[in-house]
């Protein structure tokens, strides 16, 4: 057994009534590292997105002001990377650039963002603010709901003199997972006007597809453009041992000379949305208008603001996806993280209780769990959507399980009777096909009853790295967490029989076997549960943190003192302060940083990586087993500084396990801030959910 790791404590004192501050001045906005480090994101329910560095600088492929879904939710084309700003003659006949870029081994170029002296994050709108001189500008961008568009307004605050703005369009059409080099299409105009142009984007070797967009301005004037400008650096690319260097198009440049109090508006929209003219409206004041509706919603309004923040941040990822051959109706889904992911079936169930049921958006908790039961197939769940119309994929073992896991949630906090009755065929195919067997090798052993999983070369838990064709983690055999979970699924069924008035026996007989053969999960030499059973090398004790499943799910197998010392064995060698580690530090496999290439990330990714989501499991094991409700939030209360570290406003997919716990992977990741918004949920006795009492 490891010794334990030591960190600073979790459990210390914490002001949780203080205010994330994303209301950034000049100490981060002007910084050059700073201001390149910390990342927003506006989405538009679509899955289209805007991403970006406080500086403006493009350091990844997915830095864009306008991500268009236009394959939604799922297929992303790149079509507004920036905004190229400038001040024109305006410090002794010199132009003043308010951007910046980076062009590699020449370095930063421009230094806009050292004019910064405010970025702020509020209700679903994006402010920056520029002083140079005795001049303040104030640059205001949203994502209007439903729409593949970016609204981009510049006022003038305060000026001693006229002032000229010209702001440059640069993009392209490229699928967000690639790049652009060596492009040399052009658009084809199909209507031009001093404040407006329509065009045709052709579709390319990138990926992009072929799609109209639009850019209309408001107080200016329109000057089309066509030059491409080559080799952008892409530092967080290069990082990550990807293809650093992008090209890019001019599409047109907006110029309007302004005083005080005046404004120049830029409206960029793609696909369908590029018919909308947003110019007569306000679609400021409607986004944040929307925002305070789920805000009010919600019923959370009272909550210290770092649940009010996760709750704007949970609305990042809820969006609508079509549902097949239903004559064009859509459903509802959920982004497991921006900007890369699409909606992924295992993400989507963990993050649900916390994205949907704690913020009260029950009608698409409903949806979202009835759009993946049409995609049910042999009693599995898709684990991905590839996106660009390509079928989903059924690789996962875990997925299936967890959705009747929410749907048992979504269900105590609805009482819906018709829903659950709507719903039930799916759970029966789901219990029906893992006991008597279905793809992957997945299938209920006749001698125990509990599941086992696996074929060579294939991962099918949510510990899924591979490397090439070699799994890093390998957990062929009887995993801990998908059998604390199959357990759950029939003591669920046991409940939906009880409030159907059908007859219960039979799964409370399947749930009873189940847990007696559970105790084949610790030899009592061990004060925790071994992670695989019956595998490939017979059973694992490695040290990892899928165990709080058997504490931690709404129907645990395990209770009692194994409970308790497997709860307390995590918390010492697993536990720090914005997550929990998947392996102790003192394991010789152990990787304490998440970095490098594709290979030496997928190596650490469960080898040590930090994950903020794996803080429900343990969590609900705190709460069942000590009921300490207080010490769960003071846990929590870390993530008011986590939530401004990065991804302004919301919590990174991972962490390196060593200190000091550096984020990494995506930006926003739904699961992470599902779990703890959740898990404030529960442990302030609020989540009509929540079993044990």
């Amino acid at each position: 057994m490891p010794g334990p790791t030591t960190f600073k404590n979790v459990e210390h004192d914490v002001d949780l009534n203080a205010a994330p501050p994303l209301d950034l001045g000049p100490g981060i906005c002007a910084d050059d590292e700073q201001s390149r480090s910390h990342e927003w994101l506006l989405t538009n329910g679509r899955g289209g997105y805007a991403c970006g560095s406080i500086a403006g600088v493009l350091d990844r492929r997915y830095h864009a002001v306008l991500a268009a879904a236009v394959n939604p939710p799922d297929t992303r084309t790149v079509v507004m990377a920036k905004f190229d700003e400038r001040l024109v003659e305006f410090d002794d006949g010199e132009d003043v650039t308010l951007t910046t870029d980076s062009w590699g081994e020449d370095g930063l170029t421009g230094f806009g963002h050292r004019h910064l002296i405010r970025f702020r994050m509020l209700d679903g709108v994006i402010d920056a603010t520029w002083l140079i001189g005795r001049t303040r500008i104030t640059r205001r961008m949203v994502m209007p709901h439903g729409h593949d568009a970016i609204i981009a307004e510049y006022r003038i605050d305060a000026t001693d003199r006229p002032v000229k703005l010209a702001v440059k369009m640069i993009g392209g059409n490229r699928s967000a997972d690639f790049l652009a080099t060596g492009a040399t299409w052009k658009p084809s105009l199909t209507s031009t006007a001093d404040d407006a142009l329509i065009m045709a984007l052709p579709e390319t070797v990138h990926g992009g597809m072929e799609t109209d967009l639009s850019i209309r301005v408001k107080g200016g004037m329109l000057t089309p453009r066509d030059n491409w400008y080559r080799d952008y650096f892409l530092r967080t690319e290069e990082t990550r041992g990807y293809d650093d260097k992008d090209d890019h198009l001019n599409f047109a440049e907006a110029t309007a000379t302004l005083e005080e109090g005046d404004v120049l508006r830029i409206e960029v929209a793609a696909g369908v949305s590029a018919g909308q003219d947003w110019r007569t409206l306000d679609p400021f004041a409607a986004e944040q208008d929307r925002q305070a509706g789920l805000m009010a919603n919600s019923g959370l309004t009272g909550e210290p603001p770092l649940v009010r923040e996760l709750v704007r941040a949970s609305d990042q990822f809820v969006v609508s996806r079509p549902i097949p051959d239903s004559g064009g109706q859509t459903g509802a889904s959920i982004i497991a993280g921006y900007p890369w992911f699409a909606d992924w079936g295992r993400d989507t169930m963990i993050a649900l209780p916390g994205i949907c049921l704690a913020t009260n958006r029950l009608d698409e908790a409903k949806q979202i769990l009835t759009t993946f039961a049409g995609f049910i197939d042999q009693g599995m769940l898709p684990n991905r959507f590839p996106g660009k119309g390509e079928p989903p994929e059924y690789n996962t073992v875990d997925a299936s399980l967890l959705f009747i896991e929410a749907i048992g949630r979504t269900w105590r906090s609805t009482r819906d009777q018709s829903f659950l009755r709507s719903i039930l065929p799916a759970i029966d195919e789901i219990l029906t096909a893992y006991r008597d067997g279905t793809r992957h090798g997945i299938r209920a052993d006749p001698a125990d009853g509990l599941v086992t999983q696996g074929e060579k070369n294939l991962q099918l838990t949510w510990m899924d790295a591979r490397i090439g064709k070699t799994v890093v983690t390998p957990r062929r055999g009887k995993a801990v967490e998908i059998n604390a979970l199959w357990h759950s699924a029939w003591r669920w069924r046991a409940e939906f029989a009880a409030a159907l008035g059908e007859d219960d026996g039979d799964p409370i007989r399947n749930a009873d076997r189940i847990r007696t053969s559970f105790a084949a999960f610790n030899d009592g030499k061990h004060p925790y549960l071994a992670d695989v059973i019956d595998g490939e090398h017979g059973v694992d004790y490695s040290l990892r943190p899928n165990q709080l499943f058997a504490t931690g799910c709404a129907h645990p197998p395990v209770e009692g003192e194994l409970a308790a010392s497997t709860l307390a064995t995590c918390e010492t060698f697993l536990l720090d302060p914005v997550g929990l580690r998947t392996l102790p530090a003192d394991d010789g496999r152990y990787q304490g940083h998440y970095e490098g290439s594709q290979a030496k990330r997928d190596a650490a990714y469960h080898m040590g990586t930090s994950w903020p989501w794996l803080l429900g499991p343990y969590l609900r094991s705190h709460l069942h087993i000590r009921r300490d409700p207080a010490a769960v939030r003071l846990i929590l209360g870390n993530f008011i500084g986590e939530i401004t570290r990065r991804g302004l406003g919301s919590i990174s997919e991972v962490h390196d396990g060593d200190d000091p716990h550096t984020p990494g992977g995506c930006i926003a990741q739904a699961w992470s801030v599902g779990e703890v918004l959740a898990m404030w949920i529960e442990a302030s006795g609020k989540a009509p959910w929540r079993p044990h009492g």
